[in-house]
Formats: C-alpha cells, structure tokens, sequence
C-alpha cells in the first residue's frame, strides 16, 4: 500500500484537493451568473463560496476559472448537496459533479 493511500482515512472516493480559483456559476433557471471562490475540488465534487444562496438539489453550471495560461477552465454541470451560510453573510455550496466538459 501506498504512503498516501495508508494515510488517507476519509471515506470518500476521491480525494480533494484545495483549490483557489475564481468560480463563474450560472443559475440555469433563469441565466444570472454569480460569482464565487473555489475552496476544494475532488474528481466528482467541489466546494466554493459566494454571495448568492443556492439550494439543495439545485442544479448549476459552474466554470472553475485557473489564472494560469497553461491550465484549461473546467466547466461542469453540478448539483447541490450541502449549503452552509458564513459568519460574513455568504454561503458554502458543496456539491457532485454530474458532468464535466
């Protein structure tokens, strides 16, 4: 076994990674795009924060946006799991991936 795989205990399929990058979301329903700051992204979910609260089951396209010229946006269609509100007034969204192009 693995260093790595010997020291990850969290009982998830992949493992996340910290991201720090600029989100595009854009609520489908109606076409608003928002903005939103990446916190961690795995290979079939992502976690980032923003001003607009979202809900449960909610399904959204996301573009995670890298400042690097060499590094491609992923754009996905996600669906939201978890919404925590913050001590500042904004929202962590949590959420699968259901596609990723």
């Amino acid at each position: 076994m693995s260093g790595l795989a010997s020291e990850y205990d969290e009982k998830r399929n992949f493992i996340r990674m910290f991201v720090n990058a600029n989100v595009e979301i854009i609520d489908p329903q109606d076409n608003q795009r928002y903005a939103g700051q990446g916190k961690n992204l795995s290979g079939d979910g992502a976690m980032f924060t923003t001003d607009k609260e979202f809900t449960v089951n909610q399904t959204l396209s996301l573009e995670i946006k890298t400042e690097e010229s060499s590094t491609t946006s992923l754009t996905a269609e996600f669906q939201v799991i978890r919404v925590k509100q913050l001590s500042d007034g904004g929202f962590e969204i949590a959420g699968t991936m259901l596609d990723v192009k």
